[in-house]
């Protein structure tokens, strides 16, 4: 993996010397990136459960992705990106609206009981429970998918 050096990177690319591996790797390490720059940016709170959700959320990545390319290889091996980046989509569109319907009832159910838990660290864990749960459901049904495919005819 290049990690600076933008004209070796462009002269591999062009060199068509860059393997899906490669492209695999890049993923990996933007998710894991993007997952511990949201973990640590996050809200102020409690430093152990912070800790713990970053902690949980780079492993199920690491998991998910690793899972996705390893289901993919099992087909043909073929246009991971293209395939990766649709069904990322579409999946991601379907928890996205499942996910904002339950926070809605969620919410409705806090105001009724009272809102006595704001900051505690029982809220935040189970925050952190349920990104986590999220993120499995979100790669479950990403290798799911992947695994339904047909291999490439030429």
């Amino acid at each position: 993996m290049i990690w600076f050096d933008i004209s070796k990177l462009e002269d591999k690319i062009s060199r068509n010397e860059l393997s899906d591996k490669d492209g695999y790797n890049y993923v990996l390490a933007f998710f894991i990136l993007s997952v511990l720059v949201m973990s640590i940016s996050s809200q102020d709170g409690n430093a152990w459960i912070k800790l713990l959700n970053c902690f949980l959320l780079v492993l199920i990545t690491i998991w998910g992705l690793d899972g996705a390319y390893k289901a993919n290889t099992e087909i043909d091996g073929k246009d991971f990106f293209k395939r990766f980046f649709a069904i990322n989509w579409v999946i991601g569109m379907r928890l996205l609206i499942a996910t904002f319907l339950f926070g809605i009832v969620i919410a409705i159910i806090s105001v009724a009981v009272g809102n006595h838990m704001d900051k505690s660290p029982i809220k935040e864990l189970i925050s952190t429970i349920f990104m986590s749960l999220i993120s499995v459901i979100y790669y479950l049904l990403i290798i799911k998918s992947i695994r339904k495919l047909r291999p490439i005819v030429e």
